[in-house]
C-alpha cells in the first residue's frame, strides 16, 4: 500500500467514523431501549445453556447488551467480558460473577470486572462491538486495535467456527463497505434491532 493510498484510508476511516457517530447519537432513547430488547430476543438461539458467552458493557452511543447479558445468564450460560491488559492489546475475558468486583480500568477509565479469566479463543459465541460493518462483515472499530489483535487468531484458523463472532449494532452503523486492512477479521453475523443475519449479506 502506498503512502497516499494510506493517508486516504486513513481520511476515508476518520469521515466514516464521524458520519457514523453523528448517526448513532441521534438516537432517542426510546429507539435504544426498544433496540436493546429486540437484540435480546434475536439472539436468543444463540444463547444456548452452559455456552460461554463474550459480551461488552456499552460506552457512549454503543447499543446496550445488558438485556442479551442477562438472558444469557438467565439461561444459565456463563457471560465474559472484556479486560484490557496491561501491556499490549490483547484482551482477556474474564467471568461475571455475583461478587461486587468492579473497577475502573486506570488509562481507560472504563469498567471490567475481576473475574475468572479467559482467552477469546475460549469462548463459544463473542458478540463484538462496532463502530462500522459492511455487507460482507468487516468491521471499523474505535481505532485501538484490541480486538483485531485479539481475534487475530481466528485468520489463522478460519475454518473452526469459533469462537462464533457477531458484530452488535444499530441499523445506521451497517454500511457498504468499510475501508479494509490486511489484519482485519470478517464476522460471522450481524445482530441490529432488526434481526440476526448471517453474513455476508445479500446485496
Amino acid at each position: 500500500m502506498t503512502s497516499s493510498t494510506t493517508a486516504m484510508t486513513s481520511i476515508d476511516k476518520q469521515a466514516l467514523r464521524r458520519r457514523i457517530r453523528r448517526a448513532r447519537m441521534a438516537l432517542s432513547p426510546a429507539y435504544r431501549a426498544a433496540s436493546a430488547r429486540a437484540i435480546a430476543r434475536h439472539a436468543s438461539r444463540l444463547l444456548k445453556r452452559g455456552k460461554r458467552v463474550g459480551g461488552y458493557l456499552a460506552s457512549g452511543s454503543e447499543l446496550d447488551l445488558s438485556e442479551l447479558l442477562n438472558a444469557a445468564l438467565w439461561r444459565n450460560g456463563q457471560v465474559y467480558l472484556p479486560q484490557i491488559p496491561r501491556r499490549g492489546r490483547r484482551l482477556w475475558f474474564t467471568r461475571l460473577g455475583a461478587a461486587d468486583r468492579w473497577y475502573l480500568h486506570p488509562r481507560y477509565r472504563i469498567l471490567e470486572y475481576a473475574g475468572q479469566r479467559l482467552r477469546a479463543e475460549r469462548l463459544d459465541v463473542i458478540f463484538v462491538p462496532l463502530l462500522a460493518v459492511d455487507r460482507d462483515g468487516y468491521r471499523m472499530g474505535q481505532g485501538g486495535g484490541f480486538y483485531d489483535t485479539t481475534l487475530a487468531f481466528r485468520r489463522r484458523h478460519r475454518l473452526s467456527g469459533r469462537p462464533l463472532l457477531v458484530g452488535v449494532a444499530f441499523d445506521c452503523q451497517l454500511v457498504d463497505a468499510v475501508p479494509r486492512e490486511a489484519w482485519d477479521v470478517r464476522l460471522d453475523y450481524l445482530l441490529t434491532e432488526s434481526g440476526l443475519r448471517r453474513l455476508p449479506l445479500a446485496g
